[in-house]
């Protein structure tokens, strides 16, 4: 925190996150890329490739959307 949020008054409960684009973007290319890994693997097991790209692309995506949520959580809670 800096000195001007506990100068202005206003509890740190009411204190809005600050943009970061990184924090707001890299869960959704998370997301991107796990649906590619997806799509790949879908095709890779007609080649008797295994399921190793499916599982991946799933958590990816996964993980992605977990920290989409909880990220917009911590914004509406000001942490």
């Amino acid at each position: 925190m800096t000195n001007e949020d506990e100068s202005s008054g206003t509890p740190r409960r009411f204190q809005t996150l600050r943009p970061n684009p990184l924090r707001d973007v890299l869960p959704w290319v998370g997301v991107v890329v796990g649906v590619v890994l997806i799509a790949r693997g879908v095709f890779d097991l007609a080649n008797h490739h295994g399921p190793g790209q499916l599982l991946v692309g799933a958590g990816l995506a996964a993980i992605g959307l977990v920290v989409f949520f909880i990220n917009r959580w911590q914004a509406r809670r000001g942490l």
